[in-house]
């Protein structure tokens, strides 16, 4: 697969799955590590895998796994440290991420209120079987810790951990003269550690597979789960996870398959598409009051909410193709998305919101159409900007990286909404234009985000701008188009949109980037993509279950002489 030939060369644009061969000359039989073929029929190419990983927990994993492991109504506290993206995702920048001192303090601070909430008076009796006297009860406390432990660790407790743990509860005990503040203190030293608060990843060898590694089952219970739930494993994937059954196959698919029954999938498709579209950008989004007064926090909460609920519906309720996700008609509105959109929302709407179908002829059809993709850019709060949007759509729909404009750029006319000469955003863009050092990534973004200039700032319908009409016209891949509508008719067309999503998705399970070996095995997935009919279940189905999910690179050897050296005594 090529990108069209307008995108210029860059480190990081490439296409999904670059440099990849013919499907049709991809042969290689896989066995998983249980012995036996994970698609019975199809050949899937060996995939070299990659680099373990080591993610720090995000706010909403962190407060999911203390709902999941001791119940919802026990309170989160603190501030929690920003989120870094990288290649296009959080999730692969959650493992570049650095702890401040004051994230540390913070993480302290959390420990020992939740710890303290959980031992309460009014609440251990759901935690702790035994009597909390004045008095170290060794076998309670090791019990508690190691039951919490592995559900908070992901894992069960190390020898080390445990008997750390232990000590430290015995101690406060003691001096405290309370069984329930030494159980407190272990549990705090807990929630605190690094265990906790990263998913570390480890390798072992693979048994069935010699000279390759793989996940262990510990790992591979949390990848799974991350990945379909945005929480930590249950314990029955736990479970899985200790008595070997989750690196057979048919163990494997046996949970795969419960966790994607499960209502916690939505979770996991909200989480995943929220990142892969930005969402986390909505954080602070404002518009100017003056010019466009129907914003406010409430639409900027309920756009977001929009495009995640049509999104649910679509690909988990109806099972639906991915790619009609730019042409739908179908969405869901509340009081305020009604008022923009005209539309009377029915005052006993489910939770505020009622599904609605947008009529044939109705210039809002698609993600691309909703305030949830046009309000997204922060950088301008009194227009719209098809240069951002054009971006967007390349960057997370196509997967194709856009080069940032040169630092010395002048923007003044594009920016000058109020010169009579150039009174739509296609006459100002043509003149900043003229400059041969933006004519270049222009190109590529404008006639995407042109074709949206019918969509304010905040996503109202307009014909006019400045009083002039505006022109939506354009080619995507030297296909013309009229109009948006039939821009997102060429885009659900496009083989690079579901190619997309299926490397994202990949990507966002391992958080990180997909290494060049693993290219065929993508293609192959993306060609099963297609088979599937585009369903998204199905898609992640076969990540989860695929041994390329779980597959480890080795480490590059150390050459002879690098060796000699790190031996050298000073």
């Amino acid at each position: 697969m090529r990108l069209p030939a307008i995108l210029p060369p860059s480190r990081k644009t490439r296409p999904p799955f670059a440099a990849v061969t013919a499907f049709g000359a991809l042969t290689a039989v896989v066995v998983s590590s249980g012995g036996a073929a994970q698609n019975p029929g199809f050949a899937e190419p060996r995939s070299p895998g990659g680099p373990t990983t080591f993610r720090r927990l995000d706010e909403a994993q962190y407060k999911r796994s203390i709902a999941q492991i001791f119940g919802a109504d026990i309170k989160v506290p603190g501030r929690f440290e920003p989120p870094v993206r990288d290649e296009g995702l959080l999730a692969i920048g959650s493992s570049k991420v650095i702890v401040t001192p004051s994230g540390i303090e913070q993480s302290a601070v959390r420990a020992r209120e939740i710890s303290a909430e959980v031992l309460s008076e009014a609440k251990r009796n759901r935690y702790v079987s035994c009597q909390l006297t004045a008095s170290f009860d060794s076998p309670c406390a090791s019990q508690f810790l190691d039951k919490y432990g592995r559900l908070l660790f992901r894992r069960p407790l190390s020898a080390q951990e445990r008997s750390a743990a232990l000590a430290l509860s015995r101690n406060i005990t003691q001096t405290s003269g309370s069984f329930a503040k030494g159980l407190a203190a272990g549990l705090s030293s807990l929630l605190v550690s690094p265990a906790f608060i990263f998913r570390v990843e480890q390798a072992e060898p693979d048994p069935v597979d010699k000279g390759r590694e793989r996940l262990d089952s510990w790992s591979l219970a949390s990848r799974i789960s991350f990945l379909l739930w945005n929480a930590p494993p249950d314990a029955e994937l736990l479970d899985a996870a200790a008595n070997g059954s989750l690196h057979s196959q048919a163990g494997l698919e046996k949970q795969v398959d419960r966790l994607l029954a499960s209502p916690k999938l939505e979770d996991g498709v909200r989480a995943f598409f929220s990142d892969m579209l930005g969402f986390d950008q909505f954080d602070g989004l404002s518009k100017d009051s003056a010019i466009f007064p129907i914003f406010n926090p409430r639409l900027r909460d309920d756009a977001k909410e929009q495009s995640l609920r049509t999104i649910t519906h679509h690909l988990l309720t109806n099972n639906a193709d991915y790619r009609e996700l730019f042409t739908t008609r179908e969405t869901f509105l509340s009081r305020s998305l009604g008022a923009l959109y005209g539309v009377p929302v029915k005052a006993r709407a489910i939770n505020g919101w009622m599904p609605y179908t947008f009529p044939e002829g109705s210039p809002h059809a698609g993600l691309l159409t909703f305030p949830g993709f046009l309000l997204l850019d922060p950088s301008h709060e009194g227009r719209s900007s098809p240069t951002i949007r054009g971006k967007t759509v390349r960057e997370k729909f196509l997967c194709q990286t856009v080069p940032n404009p040169p630092a010395n750029v002048n923007f003044r006319i594009v920016q000058d909404t109020a010169n009579p000469q150039f009174k739509t955003a296609r006459e100002r863009l043509s003149a900043h234009n003229e400059s041969p050092a933006c004519a270049g990534c222009h190109r590529i973004t404008d006639p995407i985000g042109l074709a949206l200039e019918n969509y304010d700032a905040v996503g109202t319908y307009r014909t006019h701008e400045n009083g002039a009409l505006i022109d939506p016209s354009g080619k995507f891949d030297g296909k013309p188009y009229s109009n948006a509508m039939e821009l997102t008719r060429l885009l659900h067309d496009s083989p690079s949109v579901p190619s997309c999503v299926v490397q994202r998705t990949f990507e966002y399970g391992t958080g990180r980037q997909s290494v060049p070996g693993e290219g065929p095995w993508l293609e192959a997935l993306s060609q099963r993509f297609t088979a599937d009919g585009y369903r998204y279940k199905a898609l992640l189905r076969r990540v989860a279950t695929s041994p390329a999910f779980q597959a480890v690179a080795l480490p590059a050897p150390i050459a002879p002489k690098r060796v000699a050296l790190l031996n050298r005594q000073p």
